[in-house]
């Protein structure tokens, strides 16, 4: 499975302009093979979600968790949340990347989709990485516009409610596409 080199990164920072509203940083194009120059997270991505900044209630997780298995268990979709505190000097795109590909190789199951959403708390940075086979029907445009309310979710601090909406957003937009190819491949086998 190869994962997504379009990133979607957005910065969010609260700006007064006729009250509080989301600036929005543009979409960056980087490539697959991208080094850092940091160390890798600590945080391992073996679970839905993943929630080492400690900012998802309890009830929101489980709804999480169990939305993100019926995906699973409905369409090949393996979907997973982690949410840190901060990335440091790392760009959201190579962390949730490396973070992709650690939960990947963990796997035993060939011929699944694959997204992982990354939220860097106190960077208020955001990443939704995606495999190819899914690029040409969640496209960069397409992601961004699903994220204002959760982003705006974000700006109050509830991030269990963001991450759901989003998430319940990016999963209707799976359910409105054709099946993915590996998914398929993988039911004629």
């Amino acid at each position: 499975m190869r994962l997504k080199r379009a990133a979607i990164i957005i910065t969010l920072s609260i700006v007064t302009v006729a009250g509080v509203s989301c600036k929005r940083g543009p979409t960056e194009q980087v490539s697959e093979f991208a080094t850092t120059t940091a160390s890798p997270p600590a945080v391992k991505a073996i679970e839905y979600v993943t929630d080492d900044a400690k900012v998802i209630d309890e009830a929101s997780r489980r709804q999480l968790e169990t939305t993100l298995a019926a995906l699973k268990a409905r369409k090949h979709i393996d979907f997973s949340v982690v949410t840190v505190k901060t990335i440091g000097d790392q760009s959201a795109y190579d962390y949730s990347l490396f973070l992709a590909r650690e939960r990947k190789k963990n796997s035993n199951e060939q011929n699944v989709s694959g997204l992982l959403l990354l939220v860097s708390v106190d960077d208020r940075q955001w990443h939704l990485q995606i495999t190819r086979n899914l690029e040409a029907h969640l496209t960069n445009e397409l992601l961004t516009n699903l994220s204002p309310p959760m982003t705006d979710l974000f700006k109050e601090k509830r991030y269990g409610e963001g991450i759901i909406k989003y998430v319940n957003a990016v999963i209707a937009e799976l359910d409105r596409i054709a099946a993915p190819e590996s998914t398929k491949n993988a039911k004629n086998s």
